[in-house]
């Protein structure tokens, strides 16, 4: 953990790319300032050793600037600078914020890194994270996480804290809940056909087969399919977040069976998923574009009538996906169903904003940007539901959200940080549709927080290649090109030499 990773950046940028290609959705040194005269300073007191009862005073430093790297935070044309302007205006820090192109966020990141021109704060999720904290990139804020004002406020849910670390070591902390996807269905189609929410496997099967054979739209054609996805595995962990209902309890990753590590594709529960799906596929209750399908893909489907189910984010995603469904079938209904009996669906880790090493001031980063930004009060407001009169107003003592500045026909929903993922006790004061509060409900009492994914330079070296053979196996077998004891014996036999890599690094 110790180890610099600037010396070593340019050897392991390859294999960091390749990881995170899968999960694919320059300017000066860091600009934190840690001048001799701060405009503030906070103090705190800490003892100086076990033999001396005397308090010594540790001031730590605000930051005259920030610069942070994000993907997620509001764009130039919804107040993008209204918020940077506020944030100075009540902490008196600058904040400069690289925002790449989503699709492409990644990729930004690694080369800022190799390069060397490194933000002091980065978004970073799932293996990403992981890669970057062995590797000694990161900060570890463990210290200034127990001993801040945020944790003994005791506003902050702990538990998406401690699913941040590694080791017991905190080298990021939680933007927000991981959130998870949940099954969305028709509705209107449900009703139409006198469906009920599916129980179980067979009730699931059941609704499937109503949803592809009995002409759901009325159009009197046969060209409806039961259930779509952005692809049989998705592309970065967790890998079985779609299609709950016929991964069940399986899981097609590495991870713990009686204290010792192993390849859950080879394992009894995965070959009994990839037979329901193989299964569902032939029957025709699946969409036949699975495999090449993206999520907007499945959502274009859905709203044009050509599927009845498929799983996605809880939350606002309720909302969209009824507003969007409505625009083009005015009758149309969304309804998110729980899992059935044999399951449970998946919360993510959550995505960690890290302190880099290249960061001057890392504890005044931390108490005047992260602690400050999930306070429960003014920090928070700010960065969730952003700038009075320009994303909320206040009338008559109600608070409400205001049209976005570029799409206004849609209310603004976050800042940075999605305000019902908040993981504070945050008294919002803007109501939220119950279609948000009763998927996420739904939700949270149906999932749980998926473990956050190991990483070595060993598992970054080899997983890449590995997950790309996998991907093929599964798709092979689900259309019909290979049984599932054949595609199975394929994966061990070409992977066998990264599987055992990466099994021999994790039980070490």
């Amino acid at each position: 953990m110790k180890r610099k990773f600037l010396s070593k950046a340019a050897s392991i940028l390859m294999v960091i790319l390749l990881v995170t290609t899968l999960a694919a959705c320059g300017g000066k040194d860091s600009t934190s300032n840690d001048s001799e005269q701060p405009s503030k300073k906070e103090e705190t007191t800490t003892k100086a050793d076990d033999t001396d009862s005397k308090e010594v005073v540790k001031e730590i430093e605000k930051p005259e600037k920030i610069h942070i790297m994000m993907t997620t935070i509001l764009t130039e044309e919804n107040g993008h600078k209204q918020l940077i302007d506020k944030y100075k205006e009540l902490s008196g820090i600058q904040l400069e914020i690289t925002k790449p192109d989503h699709n492409q966020y990644y990729e930004k990141v690694n080369l800022a890194f190799a390069s060397g021109d490194i933000p002091d704060v980065i978004e970073l999720g799932g293996t990403n994270y992981t890669t970057y904290a062995v590797n000694g990139a990161l900060w570890d804020m463990t210290d200034a996480w127990e001993s801040s004002d945020l944790k003994a406020s005791g506003i902050v849910k702990e538990q998406y804290v401690d699913a941040l670390k590694l080791d017991g070591k905190l080298y990021g902390f939680p933007m927000a809940k991981g959130n998870g996807t949940i099954t969305y269905v028709r509705k209107d189609w449900m009703d139409k056909l006198g469906l009920k929410a599916p129980t179980n496997y067979a009730e699931f099967l059941d609704m499937l087969r109503a949803f592809t054979n009995e002409d759901p739209d009325g159009n009197g054609k046969n060209d409806t399919y039961g259930i779509t996805a952005a692809g049989l595995i998705n592309s970065e962990t967790p890998y079985d977040i779609y299609l709950r209902e016929f991964y069940q309890d399986a899981k097609p990753d590495f991870y713990q069976k009686d204290g010792k590590y192993v390849d859950g594709m080879s394992e009894p529960a995965m070959k009994e998923a990839l037979q329901r799906m193989r299964d569902a596929y032939a029957e025709g209750l699946i969409d036949k574009e699975i495999i090449t399908n993206k999520t907007s893909t499945c959502r274009d489907k859905f709203y044009a009538n050509q599927v009845g189910a498929f799983n996605y984010w809880a939350g606002y995603w309720n909302v969209n996906l009824e507003t969007s469904l409505q625009a083009a079938n005015p009758e149309g209904s969304v309804m998110p169903i729980p899992p059935i009996a044999e399951t449970k669906y998946i919360e993510r880790p959550p995505t960690a904003l890290v302190i880099t090493n290249k960061a001057k001031n890392p504890e005044g980063i931390f108490k005047y940007f992260i602690e400050y930004s999930h306070d429960g009060g003014e920090g928070q407001m700010l960065f969730t539901r952003g700038v009075e009169g320009v994303h909320y107003e206040t009338k008559d003592g109600k608070t409400v959200a205001l049209p976005y500045i570029a799409t206004p026909e849609k209310l603004f929903e976050k800042a940075l940080y999605s305000p019902e993922l908040s993981i504070t006790d945050f008294d919002d004061p803007i109501a939220f549709d119950e279609r948000v509060t009763n998927s996420l409900k739904m939700f949270e009492e149906n999932s749980f927080i998926y473990p956050i994914p190991r990483s070595s330079e060993v598992i970054s070296a080899n997983l890449p290649e590995l997950n790309t053979l996998k991907n093929q196996i599964v798709a092979k077998i689900v259309i019909g090109e290979l049984t599932v004891e054949e595609g199975i014996a394929q994966y061990e036999s070409q992977g066998k030499a990264q599987i055992e890599a990466i099994l021999a690094d994790l039980n070490k």
